[in-house]
């Protein structure tokens, strides 16, 4: 391999691992909710503002007022270094200047013809003195600078006639509007984030609430109240949820309407076909005949029940061992073998009609099919979680989706008692899906089916 090749390799490689890291980024480390990342988008420009202006900006300010304080106290002191040095002054004459200068300048001089520089300066030199180290060393003189009490420096410089001393305090070398707009910036720029963060909040309330009245209405649950607030946008998809299910209702009041004149046009000629045709002389064509009007009555009313769906019932709380341990006690009265086990205390909001139709539908089937059947209740992953077992032939796996389809029968003859009209696992998931849940084909430890049907516990 030349070196070109491997040079667009390791690029390649490099590439997959910044993409990796982008997505490890974006799938583990960002938030997920929509207010946090809402958070991040507005809390990283600004602290990278900060960043910036305290590196570009309060670096290059500091330095510049630093060396203009080390300047002016660097002046004052070699002012009074080149007045002492004067040949034709006397002790007394400069005694009495350091007097007069101590009361005009922030500085406090003192002076001895006899005095010695110290041995142990400054072993560490501060940022902020720095520049005044600086600015007195070009003075000329030796200078020596050491630590005080209350943060004050003491400036020894020793002239032919003497020490001069001169104690500096705190505010001539260093400035505290750094600190105090430091303090403003960041004290504002919270406040200004919480202000921020209240907006936000309130605008992702109102995605909250769009998202839960959709929840609600297609679990077939009653919405209440709801008003399209928030940003334009968020209003304009709140009225949009609105119109839709005011058209949905629409749609299934006038189908449910239909079909119940669709009910009381049909019933009445096959009544009058079924009496003609128990008046007619009894045959063979005559039995199957009035055969094929039973079925096509059953046909009609299983229909006409699958078409209505939901009804009108209301979702109320109720407790599903309750609602189970009942449909197992009328189904063991009418002769099947059922085993109930739940495994605790399970209570969720549903329409107890529309449930307790559909578990007696997977359960009749298990009873039509298997010898034995056994119902487990329980939680899983927040959902509550039902399982029917058998020990009957069982659904091939590639028909476990064609039984949901409306009509569909396993069981190729006509007879309604073997195969049934073909509705019941179609009214079923139908309930289970207008409920928010679930429900799940498979093998059986029995040896049959399971059924796994999951209902949510609660609204989010």
């Amino acid at each position: 391999m030349n070196k070109e090749n491997s040079g667009v390799v390791f690029v390649r490689q490099v590439g997959q691992w910044i993409g990796y890291g982008f997505y490890f980024l974006r799938k583990k480390i960002l938030p997920k909710g929509l207010l946090y990342r809402f958070i991040l988008i507005i809390l990283l420009p600004l602290l990278l503002l900060q960043a910036l202006v305290l590196v570009f900006f309060f670096d290059r300010h500091w330095d510049t007022i630093s060396r203009r304080l080390a300047s002016d106290i660097s002046g004052e002191i070699g002012a009074v270094a080149d007045l002492i040095s004067l040949e034709e002054a006397s002790l007394e004459q400069i005694q009495m200047m350091i007097d007069s200068l101590n009361g005009q300048l922030a500085l406090k001089l003192q002076f001895d013809p006899n005095g010695h520089m110290p041995l142990m300066p400054l072993q560490k030199v501060e940022s902020t003195v720095q520049p005044l180290m600086s600015a007195l060393k070009a003075l000329g003189y030796p200078v020596v600078i050491q630590e005080m009490e209350n943060q004050q420096k003491a400036i020894w410089i020793q002239l032919n006639q003497g020490v001069l001393r001169a104690v500096v305090p705190r505010k001539r070398f260093f400035s505290s509007t750094v600190d105090v707009f430091l303090i403003w910036m960041i004290g504002f720029s919270i406040l200004l984030f919480w202000i921020a963060f209240l907006f936000m909040k309130n605008q992702v309330r109102s995605i909250e609430r769009l998202s839960r009245a959709a929840e609600l209405f297609g679990r077939g649950q009653a919405v209440g109240t709801f008003k399209p607030e928030g940003a334009t946008e968020v209003k304009q998809a709140g009225a949009s949820f609105l119109l839709m299910q005011n058209r949905i209702q629409r749609y299934l009041t006038e189908r449910t309407a239909m079909l119940s004149g669709v009910s009381h046009d049909l019933r009445t000629p096959l009544t009058r076909m079924k009496l003609q045709l128990s008046m007619a002389p009894q045959s063979e064509a005559v039995t199957d005949l009035l055969s094929d009007v039973t079925e096509m009555e059953h046909m009609l009313n299983a229909y006409l029940s699958f078409a209505r769906g939901e009804g009108k019932e209301l979702p109320e709380p109720l407790v599903l061992n309750e609602l189970i341990d009942g449909i197992v006690d009328k189904l063991i009265k009418c002769g099947q073998k059922i085993d109930f086990h739940p495994e605790r205390l399970v209570a969720l909001v549903g329409r107890q009609n529309d449930l307790s139709r559909a578990i007696t539908n997977v359960l009749t089937n298990a009873g039509r099919y298997a010898s034995q059947s056994a119902v487990t209740l329980g939680i899983h992953n927040q959902m509550a979680r039902i399982i029917i077992d058998d020990d009957g032939p069982g659904i091939p796996p590639k028909q476990r989706t064609d039984v949901f389809r409306a009509f569909y029968r396993m069981e190729s003859s006509r007879n309604q008692h073997t195969g049934g009209i073909g509705l019941g696992l179609t009214i079923t998931r139908d309930i289970v899906l207008s409920h928010g849940g679930d429900i799940v084909l498979g093998d059986s430890p029995m040896g049959g089916l399971r059924v796994e049907i999951l209902l949510p516990l609660s609204v989010a």
